[in-house]
């Protein structure tokens, strides 16, 4: 019931449907949109507070004052930063439904209301591909003890094998020591002897329980996305770049050959992937197979990955997933303390049929950029040079008689210097566009007023380390 001379008014709102521990984590954006209207033709709206409640209590409560709405205006609110209560998401063993209410008040009336469902997921559950994929790299935890586990066997693997037990990431810059360490990997959680369990239907869209590495270790048993995300665990902590890649119904493990990573957080389409595995950067592995009994050796798992994303396939696929990326992004991994995870060290088993080491096949070098132009020999020569190309200061030099237009890019380089390095050595840098997706629910105001970080001066930080130089457009453009 609307007291007389209170204009009406309606609330637009758009909130994430799904929600875990992860979200805490991570700078995600629980309330994306939050608009108040004033329907009244005539009438303004003044001194209004607009209030968000929660059942169960998984946010604290939060409220809005608004000075004055104009007739049939809005007033869209800016501060989203919504609090969610760690503690209860955390503790959540099961998926439970859940609402959030919003009113407005003036004088103690509501004039309006909205009420939305929100389904908050149990504390180690994914919420799929189709609502926060990039999520999934939380539940890449290279800190779980039992991934030490399968490093250390890993190192022992190498070493019978004649090769060098360091677990020393792209520190040698070599494919093929990278091949080695992977390959040594799969050996190790091959031996553990793991069985295969089906995952629910349709797990890539809508999600599901991921078991973390010591549960696997624990209980023996794990779906294709629990062993993918053991592997992406293991290969992170041995200071690889791992990705995981989720075909229709099933999820697989990726490894970059030299340090590199996707152009954004998700990707969906399977022809990036393919390049990159044509140009010997990347290898896919299907991790199910180390259930088998015996365990195929690695090339097998290798050419079995790659024949899930192979041309013709491209409608099966749903989404790859970066994790180095996402760890740019500020997507940590999980940090739980509950019963099976995050706990003591597993033992290694002793199998009894042991899968040794499988040599890499011959792979190239790593790139290293350009070819440097030729510098001249002698300091007068070097002086010539530098002053002819940098020091014009009439207008025909554009950087000092430069007008920003549509032909010019606006580059994000928070470190000059560092820059100035990388061209000196004669780095090849490549122009990038911030990544701009429609999945990622990371909000920058958010990130900002909880950690003191611009999340995108941070990123192109990040950036510039790997002679990337990142542009400031539109997503348009």
């Amino acid at each position: 019931m609307i007291r007389e001379g209170i204009p009406s008014t309606s609330i637009v709102s758009d909130i994430a449907a799904k929600l875990n521990f992860a979200c805490h984590q991570s700078a995600f954006a629980f309330l994306r949109n939050l608009r108040i209207e004033n329907d009244d033709l005539d009438l303004e709206l003044e001194d209004v507070v607009v209030n968000l409640a929660s059942d169960p209590a998984f946010l604290k409560p939060k409220s809005w004052r608004l000075d004055r709405i104009a007739p049939q205006g809005a007033i869209s609110i800016s501060n989203r930063d919504v609090e969610l209560e760690g503690e209860f998401l955390l503790n959540l063993a099961d998926a439970v439904r859940g609402t959030i209410t919003i009113t407005v008040e003036k004088d103690g009336l509501v004039i309006g209301e909205e009420t939305k469902p929100v389904e908050l997921l149990a504390y180690n559950e994914w919420g799929g591909a189709g609502h926060m994929p990039e999520l999934l790299a939380a539940f890449c935890t290279p800190n779980d003890p039992a991934v030490d586990t399968v490093l250390r066997d890993a190192s022992l693997i190498l070493r019978q094998a004649g090769k060098s037990d360091g677990i020393d990431g792209y520190q040698a810059g070599s494919r093929e020591r990278v091949w080695e360490i992977a390959s040594a990997i799969y050996s190790a959680i091959a031996n553990f002897g793991l069985t295969y369990a089906m995952p629910p239907a349709s797990f890539e869209r809508d999600g599901q329980k991921i078991r973390l590495p010591g549960q696997i270790m624990e209980s023996r048993i794990g779906t294709c996305l629990d062993t993918t995300m053991l592997f992406a665990a293991a290969l992170e902590q041995a200071r690889l770049n791992p990705i995981v890649v989720l075909p229709q119904g099933h999820a697989l493990v990726g490894v970059w050959l030299q340090p590199e990573e996707l152009a954004t957080i998700v990707v969906d389409e399977a022809e990036t992937l393919r390049k990159r595995i044509q140009l010997k950067e990347l290898v896919l592995i299907e991790t199910t197979l180390i259930t088998s009994y015996p365990a195929p050796p690695f090339s097998r798992a290798v050419q079995a990955a790659a024949e899930l994303i192979a041309p013709g396939r491209d409608s099966t696929f749903n989404a790859a997933v970066d994790i180095r990326r996402a760890r740019s992004h500020r997507i940590a991994p999980l940090g739980l303390t509950k019963g099976g995870s995050l706990g003591p060290a597993t033992e290694s088993v002793v199998p009894q049929v042991e899968l040794a080491l499988e040599e890499a096949p011959p792979l190239p070098d790593f790139d290293h950029g350009v070819e440097q132009e030729t510098v001249p020999e002698t300091p007068d020569g070097r002086l010539e040079r530098w002053q002819r190309k940098l020091l014009d200061l009439t207008a025909r030099n554009p950087l000092v008689n430069h007008n920003s237009t549509k032909a010019s890019l606006p580059i994000v380089c928070p470190e000059p210097a560092l820059l100035e390095d990388k061209l000196a050595e004669g780095s090849k840098i490549s122009i990038q566009p911030f990544p701009q997706l429609s999945s990622q629910r990371q909000d920058e105001e958010i990130h900002r007023s909880r950690t003191g970080e611009e999340i995108l001066v941070e990123y192109a930080r990040d950036a510039l380390e790997k002679r990337q130089l990142l542009v400031d457009l539109p997503p348009e453009e």
